[in-house]
């Protein structure tokens, strides 16, 4: 039993980290559902890459448990619903099993996303936003939505194939840069400087950022730290694809 205990605290705070969590919230979620679900002196190590949860059982037994985080994503929903499910086991006064715990967290994992239409939608509405809060007309902030919704359908690509960040960043920036370009040599954008930005604040790693200072304010110096470098290779994936597709338009076109 103490076995389906650690597994279940584990995968909790491995789903808070991979779909974007911080990882004070990781740690302390995974120690809350082990304690509730009867394991003894619960303690968690997170980092941004493992999730590692010790415990001892009713004998006294040390058990160890790991799991290696492969993958990172941003999904706020499952993040609050494992959020209830540790308030749900803790403060139950009728102690809910592991059985059920494990289905509960089971059905959390596996429900599904939002549909790629809309969120291929939504990442052109945000373009579009983001062009006229920067300035640009109206014609710019179409052309936002339609690179915006292109780089959110390629993103989706890349995440099949498990590329690295710093390469998909890089990628991504080149992309951005190259299309905006071209609807500025093509006289579609009087500017393309203000449709790149706009397009590229959806790639911007803010949630790793944000996150990072989280996790340094809660004394998880080690972790902070690594999300801020993350974040740093994700900007400068980022700057350099941009400065590389730029180069390729101005050599094809002048």
């Amino acid at each position: 039993m103490i076995n389906k205990i650690m597994e279940i605290s584990v995968k909790a705070g491995a789903m808070i980290l991979e779909n974007g969590g911080e990882t004070y919230r990781a740690e302390e979620t995974s120690v809350y559902i082990a304690k509730a679900l009867g394991a003894k002196n619960p303690s968690a190590f997170v980092t941004p890459t493992v999730v590692i949860v010790s415990a001892t059982d009713l004998e006294g037994k040390q058990y160890t448990y790991m799991r290696r985080i492969t993958s990172r994503t941003v999904n706020l929903q499952k993040i609050a619903q494992i959020n209830s499910l540790s308030r749900r086991l803790s403060c139950r006064k009728k102690k809910t099993g592991v059985p059920q715990a494990q289905r509960l967290l089971s059905k959390i994992s596996n429900a599904p996303g939002h549909k790629m239409p809309l969120v291929a939608f939504m990442a052109g509405l945000s373009a579009v936003f983001f062009t006229l809060m920067f300035g640009g007309g109206l014609v710019e902030a179409l052309v936002g939505f339609v690179i915006g919704v292109l780089l959110r359908l390629i993103l989706v690509f890349f995440e099949k194939l498990h590329l690295n960040s710093f390469i998909v960043s890089v990628i991504c920036g080149a992309i951005i840069s190259m299309l905006c370009e071209i609807a500025l040599v093509f006289g579609i954008v009087p500017s393309s400087v203000t449709v790149m930005t706009a397009v590229l604040m959806q790639v911007v790693p803010g949630m790793s950022i944000v996150n990072a200072i989280r996790d340094l304010i809660a004394g998880d110096l080690m972790a902070g730290t690594a999300r801020l470098v993350d974040a740093f290779m994700v900007a400068a994936g980022l700057s350099s694809g941009s400065a590389f597709g730029l180069l390729v338009v101005s050599y094809a076109f002048i």
